[in-house]
């Protein structure tokens, strides 16, 4: 098994494509988004610090320490976000999944339950992976709370470990989904976007 860093994941709201130079420019307008990065460790507030954060993620797919992914609405075509797998480990069989930043527009959209379920099929069942962890600031309460509506387990806390730059310390809560574990969290995975949101879906039509 390798990794093949072409590979285009097709969802029914949104495609996961490689990241490429020429997502540059629209991934700048999306991450340039001050809401994005509130209760982060990040501090992005120029176009310059959002522009290095995607060269710093090509270079990371070109040595292949990661594979990047630029989330696109189906319906649109139009770039919403960016999302991971970081250290993919084929020995020890583990990585992974994060650097997910979408556009405020979409939080409350299916876009990032399906762009995890994507990669957790990936990760589990062609990888074969053992272990996919997360790491989420303490501060980033509603990525906590996604992450656990997957299935996500609390492992620890490493505390004090990112400082961002107006100095401000963030602790790094872990989570992980185990290969026994993926069983039960695909089940939850295929209810919540076959079920919830088509149901919520249909709400929002006659409300």
């Amino acid at each position: 098994m390798h990794i093949n860093q072409t590979r285009i994941f097709e969802g029914e709201y949104i495609d996961l494509v490689p990241m490429d130079a020429s997502h540059i420019t629209a991934l700048i307008q999306v991450l340039g988004n001050k809401e994005i990065w509130e209760f982060t460790w990040r501090r992005i507030t120029t176009i310059e610090q959002a522009e290095q954060l995607i060269l710093t993620a090509l270079d990371n797919k070109t040595s292949g320490t990661a594979m990047p992914f630029t989330m696109i609405e189906k319906e649109t075509g139009r770039i919403i976000g960016t999302t991971r797998i970081i250290h993919p480990d084929l020995t020890h069989l583990n990585a992974e999944i994060g650097c997910t930043w979408i556009s405020p527009e979409f939080w409350r959209s299916r876009a990032n339950t399906e762009a995890k379920s994507l990669l957790l099929h990936y990760c589990f069942e062609e990888l074969r992976l053992l272990r996919v962890q997360f790491s989420v600031s303490s501060y980033n309460l509603r990525s906590q709370r996604a992450v656990e509506r997957l299935g996500g387990i609390k492992e620890g806390v490493l505390r004090r470990q990112k400082m961002k730059s107006d100095g401000t310390i963030h602790d790094n809560v872990i989570y992980s989904i185990l290969d026994a574990e993926w069983p039960e969290v695909k089940s939850n995975l295929y209810y919540l976007l076959n079920v919830k949101y088509a149901a919520e879906k249909v709400t929002n039509l006659y409300t």
